[in-house]
Parts: structure tokens; sequence; C-alpha cells
């Protein structure tokens, strides 16, 4: 039974112990707690202690002072004839003072030697009166001593200088009262109050920790939550009911979790697309190398065609590398750009030549309108290139055989504007805000790596354009394009 009540204890102990040395949100906040509770009684025990007992000493040192009026120096003034006579008169007011059960009074000769005391008790002469050393040297004959009698009882003691119509020091009253019920009282109140202050602490501190603990359970789950998810789980989802900040901040924790989820897996079907697209042409090139290499007898046109396999698939190799390191770059904002004096028009509609024979031999129409004349910018062409080839090229890869894909460009108030329709297969309503992101494939059905539409529209951007895309599922696409004119910027 004593093992176990020790036990108890020392598991007491070792929990309040490891409890004051943590560092967890709750252990920091019940130590700041603990040590401000502490700091606040300490401070406001000594504050009420020394409020109540400077009240109650007021009180005390009044009801002496009412005591001493103006006819205990006309009493005693007609008692000066000589000391004897001045003795009789002490006696007599001592036998009739009428306080003997609450105070006691000294009456002192004007030799400062006391005579006779109220209680009827002999009175030491080697005694020390620091209030009747005080009343000599005050203004008004009066002084005041609060201290231990015979170094144990807790006194205040009064003395009132006694004179004649001459101002002659004739002798002294000096009331003497015991200050143990004053400081009892005193310290039954600071007990009270203490013990109050300490019951409604420990009430606060009881509702604060549940309280704390409210914040800090939750919070506890966030981080475990943060942790898996740092270990590349998506799939958690942190539940808590209440809509107050922590709420908020679950919502937002596990939108975090969904987006991040989205993104690994656009990730991961980018890292597929690209792999794909890096296989395509590296096999067709492998395959006509090693065809190439073991034909016997030489054909001219097997060797041009397989040469030209070659050429072109490196082409698309070449595209895709510089499309994925235009990313990187992008990411890493190293995405620089030389601008220069350049008309916009011509780089389209070299752009607009090239894809309108592309789209012929895929049997698709492409119509091309635009201004025969110049549209000037400072800006960088080969970048504004990759974009309308993006753009176009998007718009052609989307559409389906006999489709047809429409470029119109116009200057409007020193700014063009180019739009990009087509026919083809068209953008859902969901998908619709998503296509500039980065990875994104509205449509996996087509070849693709999902970069093509950020870099064009980070080029809009860097040249202080917009590029913004309407669209319908099943009914074609709008790409609008804007962008200032003027050699300033």
């Amino acid at each position: 039974m004593q093992e176990t009540k020790k036990n108890k204890k020392l598991n007491f102990r070792n929990k309040l112990s490891q409890s004051f040395h943590s560092d967890s949100l709750e252990a920091r906040w019940e130590k700041t707690a603990l040590i401000a509770v502490l700091v606040f009684i300490v401070i406001f025990s000594v504050a009420l202690t020394f409020v109540v007992n400077m009240f109650y000493t007021n009180a005390v040192r009044e009801r002496i002072n009412s005591l001493h009026t103006d006819t205990v120096d006309t009493y005693f003034q007609s008692y000066t004839d000589s000391e004897s006579s001045f003795t009789n008169g002490a006696i007599q007011f001592t036998n009739n003072f009428r306080y003997s059960d609450k105070m006691e009074a000294w009456i002192i000769s004007a030799t400062g030697k006391p005579l006779i005391s109220s209680s009827g008790l002999l009175i030491d002469n080697t005694v020390q009166m620091p209030d009747y050393e005080s009343a000599l040297n005050s203004g008004n004959g009066r002084g005041e001593w609060i201290g231990k009698m015979n170094g144990s009882e807790s006194v205040m003691a009064v003395t009132n200088i006694l004179k004649n119509d001459e101002g002659e020091n004739i002798g002294a009253v000096r009331y003497i009262t015991s200050l143990a019920k004053v400081n009892m009282q005193v310290f039954l109140i600071m007990i009270s109050v203490i013990f109050l202050i300490i019951s409604v602490a420990c009430l606060l501190f009881t509702f604060n920790k549940v309280f704390i603990r409210s914040v800090a359970s939750p919070i506890k789950e966030l981080k475990n939550t943060a942790a898996a998810i740092a270990k590349g789980d998506f799939s958690v989802k942190p539940q808590y009911d209440r809509k107050d900040e922590i709420g908020e901040l679950y919502d937002s924790m596990g939108y975090m979790a969904t987006e991040l989820g989205r993104i690994d897996n656009m990730k991961n079907e980018f890292i597929t697309t690209v792999s794909h697209e890096l296989r395509t042409p590296l096999t067709a090139i492998g395959g006509w190398g090693e065809t190439l290499i073991s034909m016997e007898d030489t054909d001219p046109e097997l060797n041009k065609k397989g040469l030209q396999v070659i050429v072109n698939e490196s082409e698309r190799l070449k595209k895709l590398v510089e499309e994925l390191l235009d990313f990187s770059r992008v990411q890493q904002d190293t995405f620089i750009m030389k601008k220069e004096p350049i008309d916009v028009l011509a780089e389209l509609d070299e752009i607009a030549l090239v894809f309108g024979e592309s789209a012929k031999r895929e049997g698709k129409e492409l119509r091309y309108d635009a201004p025969e004349i110049p549209a000037m910018c400072k800006g960088d062409a080969g970048r504004i290139k990759q974009a309308f080839v993006n753009i176009i090229g998007n718009a052609i890869k989307y559409t389906d055989e006999g489709g047809l894909i429409d470029i119109h460009a116009n200057i409007v108030d020193a700014e063009l504007i180019i739009f990009v329709r087509d026919n083809g297969c068209g953008i859902s309503e969901e998908d619709l805000p998503r296509v500039k992101e980065k990875f994104f494939k509205a449509n996996d059905r087509v070849h693709g790596n999902g970069i093509g539409l950020a870099v064009a529209d980070e080029i809009i951007t860097r040249h202080g354009g917009t590029l913004d895309i309407k669209s319908k599922l099943g009914e074609g696409t709008i790409v609008r394009i804007s962008l200032p004119l003027g050699l300033d910027g």
C-alpha cells in the first residue's frame, strides 16, 4: 500500500517535471499562467496588506486622538502647583480613565519620568518611549510610535505634551493600545482575500486549461497532418467541426492537401507524358538509324525518307527540350528576354504562313486576316514567336480533320488584339480556369506536355499584355491576345 502511494507520488512528480520542462504550447501556457498568478498573488497580497493595515491603524489612531481634547490640558493645568499636586492629579485621571479595557494611559512628569499607569502596574523607568521623544521635538506636541512593547506585543503609543498657559511643558499623557486584534483582523482579511483570489485563479486556470487544450489538440492534429503531407500522403483530411479561426486553418490545410495531391498527380502525369513524348521520337530515330545501318543495298529514296524522319524527330525533341528549359526558367524566375523594336504582325505573319501549310497537310483549314501595316513594340521577337507557336499549335492540335482555325488581328487604341478561334473539341467549364496552369492537360487524347500555354501566358504577360481564353466543350475555343504597342516600354 505504501509502495503504491510512493509510486503515485513519483509519477505525479515526473509528470509535473515533464510538463514544466516541456516546450509544447500547452506547457508554455501553463508555466506562464502559473508564474503570472503567483506574481499577481504576491503583489496583490503585499499591496492589500499595506492598505488594510493602514486603514485599521488609522482607525486606532483616530480613536486615540479623539480621547485627548483640550479639556485634558485644562484638567492638568489645575495641578501644576507642585510635583506632588501633579502626581495627585495624575492618580485621579488614571483612576477615572474610562477606556482602560481598550488601552492604557500613562502620565509622564515634566522631567520625562513615567509616574503612573491606568493599569495600576508599576512602570519601568528605563523603558524606551520613542513617541515621547518625538512629541518633545515636534511643533504640535504630539508623537507616535508603533512597535513591540517589551519585545513581544505589538502596540501603538501616542504621546501628547501637556502645557500651561505660558506654553511651558508640565508633563505628558501617553496612550498605549495593543495592535494584536488589528493585526489578527488584517491577517484574517488577508487569508480570506488570498483564499478567494486563489479560488478564482484556480477556476480561471481550469477554464483556460480546457480552452488551451481545445486549441492545442487541433494544432497537434494539424502537425500530424502536415507531417503526413510532408511524407507524400495527400489523402489526409483533418476534421474540425467548429467554424472559428482554427476551423478556417483546418479548411486551408485540407484545401492545401487536395491541391498538393492534384499537383502531384499532374506532375506524375507530366512525367509520364514527357517520357512518352521523348520515347516516340527517340524510337523513330533509333529505328530508322538501325534500318539505314543494316541496309546492304543503297536505296536513295529510302535513305532520304529515313534521314528526313530523323531530322524531323530531332527537331521535335529539340522543341520539347526547349519548352522544358523555358518552363524551368519561368519557375526559377530566370526567364530572360532581350527586348528591341520589333514588328509583331510581321512575326505573326510568318508563324501563320508556316502553320497554314502544316494545317493543310493535316486536312484542316487555317484562315488568317491581319492589317498590312506595322505593329511596332519593344519586345523579344523569338519569345513572341514562341507564344504564337504554342497558341496556334494548340488550336490546330485540338481541332479534328476538316476543322477550321481562324486567326484575326487588328490594332485598336495603340493595342494589338489577336483572336485565335477554332471549332475543335473545346474545354469544359470546370477545366477552363486551369488551362494556363503548369502540367495541366484538358484532353489526354492529344499528345502534349501541358506547359505550352503556361509559357505563352508568361511571355505575353512580360510584354505587358494579356492572354484570355473562352471555350465550350464540343464547340471550340477562342484565345484573345492583347499586346500594347509603342517603343517606350
